[in-house]
């Protein structure tokens, strides 16, 4: 066990200094769409941001509830799209970290660069690192991490350094609880739409239990009016 913590400390920590020859540079965030408010909060400052404003490195954001924003990070080919009462950091402080999710849930989008590092995406529970892909991620108030995969893979640690990474692919779903390890991917039946729109699948602890994947919890079937709609998407 000590030697299989060992080497889970050694992945991660390989994973997190992928891009170390390089001081963490700070970064432009473009406010390329706003569905009702977001704020830019840093210490007692507090303003709101509209289309066309732009967000550094450092800064606090949190959009509204019933509020939603899309941030687009050029230099990295990157978009994140936040959903409502969504709290998160503009990372500075780590080479190759985007975003720091405190609370809440996002979209996000990844471009292929040629030659780059990981982009890391952290939350109080999981590190997600990626290359080009799109993934859905929620973040509860007491720091239990959802990750659900559109496209691509998605390599997942637990902030703790308890295992190795585990690789999420498209069509995948995983769960990161603080100080545990990250639970096996299982299959998830949710489109960017869907997740746009509000709706998560079950907890993977449910799934075998007579709960169809990717059937919402309390919120309308596939097919219904919420669902088959769809929503613009943003950055895909």
């Amino acid at each position: 066990m000590k030697s299989m913590t060992s080497a889970a400390v050694f992945l991660i920590a390989a994973t997190l200094m992928a891009v170390a020859g390089q001081e963490p540079e700070t970064l432009t965030y473009d406010v390329a769409a706003v569905d009702g408010k977001l704020f830019l909060e840093n210490g007692n400052e507090s303003r709101r941001l509209k289309p066309g404003d732009q967000a550094i490195s450092g800064d606090h954001l949190r959009t509204a509830r019933s509020s939603s924003a899309t941030l687009g990070v050029a230099s990295h080919a990157t978009v994140f799209r936040l959903g409502p009462k969504t709290t998160c950091a503009l990372a500075h402080d780590r080479p190759g970290l985007l975003l720091h999710v405190e609370r809440g849930r996002l979209r996000a989008v990844f471009g292929a660069i040629l030659g780059a590092g990981p982009r890391l995406v952290t939350t109080p529970s999981a590190v997600l690192a990626v290359r080009g892909t799109e993934y859905g991620l929620r973040v509860k108030k007491n720091g239990v991490t959802r990750i659900v995969v559109f496209d691509g893979v998605v390599e997942v640690s637990d902030s703790a350094g308890l295992r190795p990474p585990v690789r999420v692919a498209a069509g995948q779903q995983t769960r990161v609880k603080p100080g545990k390890p990250v639970e096996p991917p299982v299959p998830h039946q949710l489109s960017p739409s869907d997740w746009d729109h509000g709706r998560t699948p079950p907890s993977p602890g449910m799934l075998g239990s007579g709960t169809r994947p990717g059937s919402p919890s309390g919120s309308s079937r596939p097919g219904s009016s919420r669902s088959s709609g769809g929503s613009k998407r943003h950055g895909g």
